[in-house]
């Protein structure tokens, strides 16, 4: 096959249409995704914000069942979406291995014996989604991850106590990702509908 070279047009349409194709590829894998982890991590935070007088410091183990049961929710998503064929991007490869590198750090950080965690889960959440949003300009997810990052640096400054915390956690959680999601879901719906 013969190859040729693009106009300065046709290169900037390949570009164009690459970037609108990772935009809608994003739109279209972030709204369950942010739904499932969304509701995990709030409804784990609430559980142990509210188990912590019973059962004290071993109530912390349940942090651990964020990424076991948001893994399994995404799996099972991911098995009943594998029908469906969308081409891959560059950028969507991109944004796949940065989000698996900030959930390594997010896992291993939660890990470190901190008082900071919940500030730095946020910060490193928020920053991921935000690389996530201003690369494709995904304007809600753009308000929500700069929301986010900004909780957990005031929370780093602030004096909380550590169920306080918890709490701000889970909220701060639940508007930077269940809100967003319900927002890119209901938009994803009205799309397919038009």
């Amino acid at each position: 096959m013969e190859e040729r070279n693009l106009t300065p047009q046709e290169s900037l349409q390949v570009i164009q249409n690459m970037m609108e194709q990772t935009q809608h590829n994003v739109m279209h894998h972030s709204g369950a995704p942010s739904l499932i982890w969304g509701y995990t991590t709030t409804f784990i935070s609430l559980l142990i914000y509210f188990l912590y007088p019973y059962m004290g410091n071993y109530v912390n183990y349940f942090w651990f069942g964020i990424p076991v049961v948001g893994s399994l929710f995404i799996w099972m998503l991911k098995r009943k979406k594998k029908k469906q064929h969308v081409p891959t991007t560059r950028m969507d490869k991109f944004i796949n291995v940065m989000w698996f590198v900030m959930g390594l750090n997010v896992f291993f950080l939660s890990i470190m014996p901190t008082h900071h965690i919940l500030s730095l889960v946020l910060i490193l959440i928020g920053a991921a989604t935000a690389i996530t949003a201003f690369s494709v300009n995904v304007q809600v997810l753009k308000y929500s991850s700069v929301f986010g990052m900004l909780v957990g640096y005031v929370m780093l400054i602030l004096p909380t106590s550590g169920m306080q915390r918890v709490l701000i956690f889970a909220m701060a959680f639940f508007l930077m990702h269940c809100i967003p999601g319900h927002i890119i879901s209901a938009q994803l719906k009205k799309e397919r509908h038009a």
